[in-house]
């Protein structure tokens, strides 16, 4: 398990250290997750595009369901497999 010490800034900021970040894959503009449980502080990486993030954002598309799955597979007939 990697792990650190770390200080907190009189902002309450820490830094964490280069061997957690480069295990886990932190990446400069990464969310981070925080809880707490307990009296523990636990830091959790946020998966990037959720499915809910991409909620919305096929613009334009048919009300009526049958139609939007006519549509659908014909946009999927063009794909090289």
């Amino acid at each position: 398990m990697a792990e650190g010490t770390v200080k907190v800034t009189r902002k309450y900021q820490i830094t964490i250290p280069k061997e957690v970040r480069e295990k886990i894959g932190v990446q400069i503009g990464d969310e981070i997750k925080i809880m707490e449980q307990g009296k523990l502080i636990i830091l959790k990486k946020v998966r990037k595009r959720a499915l809910l993030d991409l909620a919305g954002c096929w613009r334009g598309y048919p009300e009526d369901p049958d139609e939007f799955m006519r549509e659908v597979r014909k946009l999927w007939s063009t794909w090289k497999v």
